[in-house]
């Protein structure tokens, strides 16, 4: 079957119109009309976005480093904890001990007078848990050991306990100055993005203009064909099939293509639909057998067949299978 066919049933072209809108970062907004940014917008934007992206980095070292520090703190001050807890606990154990060695000590005595050498009553002794028994002296003489644990546990408590307030005002500094990195991040990191997404947008329609100046030639050929016979196997100068005349359009731009619409489909980069530009290459039906040159404003040019010849058609008068663009 030669490359075209038939298709009766044409419908009303769809107007396809894109605006490229550039926005932030002090750069004015660009129409369609407006001429594409030379490289050293390119270039001054992209040195922008090369500095804030090294601001963000570094801000973002400054946050992890930070917040690393505020976890140790935290493990820190769990630790803390815990050890005081211990000596508490150990605390209360040996002041019980005490208690009861004080009592076993004491407990043949009638009464307490006051007076020295007199047994210690059992009410003296403190019952706080956080508190040591009130005559230490004594109770270590009588109970020895255990009351050497028990003042030994009571200063281990005091030093821990300051550590501890130590700890937790380094935490309070450290997760004061943790927020405020954060939130330095968060606006480079912004900056940053908005630079980027400038930057595409440039790019994009720096590769417009590119592609433009590339296809004026291919696409300004195949117009001038229009009218001409459909002939399979023919590639001009006085008649096409549909791969001939785009390969002979592309020709004018130096670009070589097969004479295969099948073949030029694997020619070029597969674009989609909204991507389309002016020179783009279009493919018809399953499997392929049709090709024709987007010429913008939702229409080709295309050798349609042995009986319209090279005309301009709707971007879906036919089967649409999809778009390469070549160059």
């Amino acid at each position: 079957m030669p490359d075209g066919r038939i298709y009766n049933n044409a419908r009303a072209a769809a107007v396809l119109m894109t605006t490229l809108t550039t926005v932030g970062l002090g750069l004015a907004t660009a129409s369609p009309a407006a001429a594409a940014p030379d490289n050293n917008d390119i270039d001054s934007v992209q040195a922008r976005v090369d500095r804030l992206t090294e601001k963000a980095d570094a801000a973002q070292q400054r946050h992890d480093t930070t917040e690393a520090s505020l976890t140790k703190a935290r493990r820190q001050l769990d630790k803390l904890t815990t050890g005081i807890k211990h000596q508490r606990k150990l605390i209360e154990s040996s002041r019980t001990q005490v208690a009861n060695t004080v009592v076993d000590e004491y407990s043949g005595a009638e009464e307490y007078d006051g007076t020295a050498g007199s047994s210690v009553p059992t009410s003296d002794l403190s019952t706080g848990s956080e508190v040591m028994v009130t005559n230490v002296t004594l109770a270590s003489e009588d109970a020895g050991q255990r009351g050497e644990t028990l003042a030994d546990s009571n200063v281990k408590v005091t030093k821990l306990s300051a550590r501890r307030t130590a700890v937790r005002d380094e935490i309070t500094m450290l997760a004061g100055q943790e927020k405020n990195l954060r939130r330095q991040e968060e606006k480079v990191d912004s900056r940053a993005a908005e630079a980027s997404a400038v930057l595409e947008d440039l790019q994009a329609e720096a590769e417009k203009k590119r592609i433009a100046e590339l296809g004026g030639p291919a696409v300004a050929y195949a117009k001038s064909q229009i009218g001409k016979s459909y002939v399979y196997g023919a590639a001009g100068p006085d008649s096409f099939d549909c791969s001939g005349l785009t390969m002979a359009a592309w020709s004018q731009a130096g670009v070589s293509l097969p004479h295969s619409s099948s073949a030029q489909y694997s020619a070029g980069q597969q674009i989609s639909e909204s991507e389309l530009q002016p020179g783009d290459l279009v493919f018809y039906y399953s499997p392929i057998s049709h090709v024709g040159m987007y010429i913008g404003d939702g229409q080709i040019v295309n050798a349609l067949n042995p009986g319209s010849g090279v005309q301009v058609s709707g971007l879906h008068d036919m089967p649409y299978s999809g778009a390469v663009r070549v160059g």
